[in-house]
């Protein structure tokens, strides 16, 4: 078995904390959306369709939420999932740096997103970049109220988006427009890893694709 590097090792460590860190910040902002709108755990869990168990390690930050996961709590709770990611350390800034910008790795998939924009802008416009891994997939449950629509740009390589079990194919350069009151799941077909932008502005939907 080779070892890793001295500075490979204190990178990977570094890393471990980040997220450990991170889980434990995700833990606390979501007990505090629930408390917010006045949920039990066992109200989330039937409204998420997330067990009452699997919550509770996640708020405690006993266990790492999973991009699914999260999209189930955000949709039950009417809130995005940057509201829960990208704010759960960091107050509101107009200027954010590249190295200051919140990122966070889905354990299951290996999808990164980084939260581009300040958090809680006051223009309401939320940019993401995100990172998928060639093969991995990530599905999210729509979202019943407070519903939102985002537009999708293209970097690097190229995914399938789905939505209502509708394959919309994107390469680079390519932008879809749509909302996220059905369920929609991101997959990369490919074996290349691709590279996208999500645009996300409240308060508008639009018709089906």
């Amino acid at each position: 078995m080779r070892s890793l590097p001295g500075n490979a090792w204190m990178k990977a460590g570094a890393e471990k904390m980040d997220q450990q860190k991170l889980d434990r910040a995700i833990g606390r902002r979501l007990k505090t959306l629930r408390t917010q709108a006045g949920m039990t755990l066992n109200e989330l869990a039937a409204r998420s369709g997330v067990s009452r168990a699997m919550i509770g390690r996640v708020e405690r930050a006993q266990s790492s939420a999973t991009a699914a996961l999260l999209g189930k709590l955000c949709a039950a709770l009417d809130v995005s999932l940057s509201d829960v990611v990208a704010l759960a350390e960091k107050p509101p800034e107009r200027l954010v740096r590249l190295a200051d910008q919140p990122h966070w790795r889905d354990p299951d998939s290996g999808y990164r997103r980084r939260h581009a924009s300040p958090p809680d802008a006051a223009s309401g416009i939320e940019i993401i970049v995100v990172d998928l891994p060639a093969g991995a997939r990530v599905s999210y449950s729509p979202w019943g109220r407070n519903a939102f629509t985002q537009q999708l740009l293209m970097l690097e390589g190229a995914i399938a988006v789905h939505i209502d079990a509708k394959a919309v194919r994107l390469r680079e350069g390519d932008c879809l427009d749509f909302d996220v009151m059905r369920a929609v799941m991101f997959e990369n077909e490919t074996r290349q890893d691709a590279r996208y932008v999500i645009i996300t502005r409240r308060g508008a939907s639009y018709g089906k694709i």
